[in-house]
């Protein structure tokens, strides 16, 4: 569609400073939708799709590579990266890959406090989104971008100190229900 430019003009700036600020992620993707094609609507729902926890399956990051879309494809693969080098990490193991994404990964995966982590690992999906859509001007990959983008934004503007602790020390629990051998002291920090 040729509105690119006009829809990219008018959407707002996104910073990612983990503050708790209203922000409706939901109303401004609706208005981006309500100005795209039928086609690039199909984008974004690939990618709200996949923003959804519930519904990344192996079938999800197959099908996304057939989508012909650069940003999907990059975004979702590298996706699939920091999952499995999460996984790997909780497990123990080490993956052999002297790349910078592992190397900052590794250092994100190391952080003992728990909000610190995610806000690391999130920081580290803001930058590769920026580094996707680098040389990129007025297209679809760009708003595909910023809806990731506002997305992380969203994450964390519905979280203050303590729902945030809340949240990801029940994630905690349920990631050490799943991974044998992983063990996880909450009071780790104050020793």
């Amino acid at each position: 569609m040729g509105n690119y430019p006009y829809i990219i003009a008018g959407l707002p700036g996104l910073v990612l400073d983990y503050e708790s600020r209203p922000f409706n992620y939901t109303a401004l993707v609706q208005s981006i939708k309500e100005k795209c094609s039928e086609k690039d609507n199909r984008l974004i729902a690939w990618l709200e799709s996949g923003l959804n926890q519930d519904s990344r399956s192996r079938y999800f990051y197959t099908a996304v590579e057939k989508t012909g879309s650069k940003f999907l494809k990059e975004f979702f693969n590298f996706d699939l990266y920091v999952r499995n080098a999460k996984v790997a990490w909780l497990e123990g193991n080490s993956i052999e890959d002297d790349s910078d994404d592992y190397a900052k990964l590794s250092k994100a995966f190391a952080v003992t406090d728990l909000i610190e982590r995610e806000k690391l690992i999130d920081r580290i999906m803001w930058d590769k989104i920026d580094n996707i859509v680098l040389f990129e001007l007025f297209n679809m990959n760009v708003i595909l971008a910023f809806i990731a983008k506002a997305a992380i934004v969203s994450r964390w503007s519905r979280l203050d100190q303590k729902t945030g602790e809340e949240f990801f020390r029940t994630l905690v629990g349920e990631v050490r229900g799943t991974f044998k051998g992983v063990s996880y002291d909450p009071n780790e920090n104050n020793k």
